[in-house]
């Protein structure tokens, strides 16, 4: 599938009022497929194929939980659409897309169910990348520092470095002998997956961000989750979500596409 195609499969699915609607209602948060069905008057089987629609474009990502399905608004696509014809300054919209509707139309959002009050943090994106699956592993494991950077790293921090083997550890580095850690490597396979474990910045909180890697047609396909747990206010839920679509869509596509360092390892200061 070239970009091109990429983007067709956007405008379908953004073309109907049903889908923009979907969209909406998961810009307040993930939702069962139940609970979207319920505010529409077709059939829960239309809104199925709809959400299959959005699912091939890439605008939402699905995932089963137990017994149910559950559906979550992937920026990334958008954000790549945005960046394309408009600004490429996508941090900021990325972030605030989220609260796009309550702003704009003064309604308060839905709240969130039940089984998801204990996951304030519960992100999932899916990027397509046009570069081999073993470039994207290794800008992952081996030179975050190149994509990875300001403002997502404390004042202090002058680079970053993430050890490639389980247990290794993922850290911020504030010159000789100081730095702080960010997480832990509780799950890798070359090529395939990695998995941190740690605090990411969030203090009391603790939480799991987990790289999954598939190849289709030379392309790398990313599938990223980050869940977490904890005392975490919806302002910084709603900043880690523009963090994640800034990080992996524009800067991590720049460094393993264009060989862009967007980082904090620039050339001149040195890679992990």
């Amino acid at each position: 599938m070239t970009p091109n195609d990429d983007l067709t499969l956007l405008w379908k699915a953004l073309s109907d009022p049903t889908r923009r609607r979907i969209l909406d209602l998961l810009a307040d948060g993930p939702m069962t497929t139940g609970r979207i069905a319920a505010d529409f008057s077709i059939s829960r089987i239309a809104v199925m194929r709809h959400l299959n629609v959005l699912a091939a474009a890439g605008v939402v990502v699905n995932r089963k939980r137990g017994r149910e399905r559950w559906h979550d608004l992937n920026f990334v696509p958008l954000q790549q659409a945005h960046e394309r014809w408009f600004r490429p300054r996508a941090a900021a919209w990325a972030a605030s897309l989220g609260r796009l509707k309550t702003k704009v139309e003064g309604t308060a959002p839905v709240a969130p169910p039940r089984a998801m009050i204990d996951l304030p943090i519960d992100i999932a994106q899916e990027i397509v990348l046009d570069a081999p699956r073993a470039r994207v592993f290794a800008a992952l494991t081996e030179d975050p520092g190149a994509w990875w950077g300001p403002p997502y790293l404390t004042a202090e921090a002058t680079g970053l470095t993430l050890e490639p083997r389980l247990g290794g550890h993922f850290y911020e580095r504030w010159g000789a002998n100081a730095g702080q850690m960010l997480a832990t490597v509780t799950a890798i396979r070359p090529d395939d997956r990695l998995q941190l474990t740690g605090p990411f910045h969030l203090g009391l909180a603790h939480g799991i961000a987990d790289f999954r890697l598939a190849e289709n047609e030379g392309r790398t396909v990313l599938a990223f989750s980050h869940r977490a747990f904890g005392d975490i206010g919806p302002e910084v839920t709603a900043a880690f979500a523009g963090g994640w679509t800034e990080l992996l869509g524009r800067r991590l596509t720049a460094f393993v596409e264009r060989g862009e360092r967007l980082g904090i390892d620039t050339p001149s200061t040195g890679g992990t």
